[in-house]
């Protein structure tokens, strides 16, 4: 089991300046600001891997060789190149990666792709960032925003010349990649607002999961969420999902991106995918892998002002989920640890069971039990089983709440072992004032 060391150490995260980077892709000249190394950044922030990679803005042709002049790269942390994209859902893509050293580089590119830089440090958390200085020589630019600092008129001049590669758009919390002739037929009318709305989301599930920089586990990160139309599935794989959460990014189709740049104040799909990238594992038991996630999709939608979904009727239902809910309860053979994936609809009657605890004892009491979560170390033991991690996630909502919810759970049909209800019976809590297994509304 790793430990966690970072505990220790002082909120370093702050003292990063948000303009000390600088995607300058006319120029080919880059200041690029370190982060920490993407999987090494799950283990603090129980979550799913975000991208630790960063745009130049250029697309380079298969064959092209290409200089990178590096300067004031600090041996403690390692910047490579990356040509092309992590792996998609059919996996068919390649991805290219090559590290490179202090002075003048050579890289040929095996396949055409957008060019980015992984800068991170070589080992542990990245708590006092430092800067390298990048020049290129070689590759083609193609349409790059950096929000807060491109000017209106030099982006509509990038696109009116632009290539059948992509366009990007980058802030210091997301990264939006799309097919150049995608977004021809479908531009985004005002950058800036877009990135507004989506920036608020992301704020959103952040304030829910606790992220709020008051301790080393709870800071912000500072890896981005990659939005990325995946052209490499075929259908009729693609079939298969309408948008998914990846490792490094989130895909997209190119028939529905536009539910993120366009329709993102009334979404669901992408608060959802958006929500899974904070899925923690400790307590993500597989009946709840879609019902779990939708705790930030409605916490979203509470926000952006609008009637909770749970009113509608899902799938071939004919009541809402709340009534569907009622229904539940009240069967006797009713199983909470299994969920049959042909009913759509069976997703949104379980997540009723969050939507009362939340009824009763506020969205804080969610943010406190993954805040609790992230005291402990994050591993990746296979040989936790699924009844184990909803017997964690029992407990911790017990302590988080100060009342023994055993009653309410076990409505709801989890099955609590022994060990777990002797934990909860010697804390000595006392039953809730209101049953939230009785809150459909």
């Amino acid at each position: 089991m790793r430990s966690i060391a970072f505990l220790s150490l002082t909120l370093l995260f702050l003292c990063l300046e948000a303009n000390a980077q600088d995607f300058d892709n006319k120029a080919k000249e880059y200041t690029l600001v370190s982060q920490t190394e993407a999987k090494t950044e799950v283990m603090r922030t129980h979550r799913r891997v975000l991208c630790d990679y960063q745009p130049s803005g250029l697309w380079v042709r298969r064959g092209e060789r290409f200089s990178v002049q590096v300067t004031d790269l600090d041996p403690n942390y390692k910047l490579s190149t990356m040509i092309g994209f992590k792996p998609m859902w059919s996996k068919v893509n390649r991805t290219q990666e090559n590290e490179l050293r202090e002075g003048a580089n050579t890289v040929t590119a095996a396949n055409d792709g957008i060019l980015s830089f992984i800068f991170v440090k070589r080992n542990g958390f990245d708590t006092d960032p430092v800067e390298v200085q990048v020049k290129v020589t070689g590759g083609k630019a193609i349409p790059l925003y950096v929000i807060g600092q491109t000017e209106d008129a030099d982006w509509e001049a990038a696109i009116r010349k632009m290539d059948d590669t992509y366009v990007q758009i980058v802030s210091d919390k997301a990264l939006v990649t799309l097919p150049s002739r995608d977004y021809k037929l479908f531009p985004i009318e005002d950058v800036e607002a877009t990135f507004e709305t989506i920036h608020r989301m992301i704020d959103l599930d952040d304030e829910l999961a606790g992220f709020d920089d008051s301790s080393p586990e709870n800071m912000r990160t500072r890896n981005r969420i990659n939005y990325l139309v995946d052209v490499y599935t075929p259908r009729p794989e693609s079939d298969k999902y309408y948008a998914y959460a990846s490792e490094y990014f989130i895909g997209m189709k190119r028939d529905n991106f536009t539910a993120l740049t366009r329709d993102l104040g009334t979404e669901w799909g992408y608060w959802h995918e958006t929500g899974h990238t904070y899925q923690q594992r400790s307590w993500m038991f597989s009946a709840i892998v879609e019902v779990q996630v939708n705790m930030f999709s409605l916490y979203v939608q509470e926000k952006f002002g609008l009637p909770s979904k749970l009113r509608d009727k899902e799938s071939s239902n004919t009541i809402s989920s709340f009534e569907m809910a009622r229904r539940y309860i009240a069967d006797p053979n009713k199983n909470y640890m299994v969920i049959n994936p042909a009913n759509y609809g069976e997703f949104f009657t379980k997540l009723v069971m969050f939507h009362q605890l939340k009824s009763v004892y506020g969205w804080n009491a969610f943010t406190r039990l993954q805040k609790e979560f992230r005291k402990k170390p994050m591993t990746y033991d296979p040989k936790i089983t699924d009844a184990e991690k909803a017997n964690q996630f029992v407990y911790m909502m017990c302590f988080v709440t100060r009342n023994d919810l055993v009653p309410f759970f076990r409505k709801w049909g989890l099955n609590i072992d022994a060990a777990t209800t002797q934990k909860i019976a010697a804390m000595r809590l006392p039953l809730p004032k209101t049953d939230p297994a009785t809150i459909f509304k």
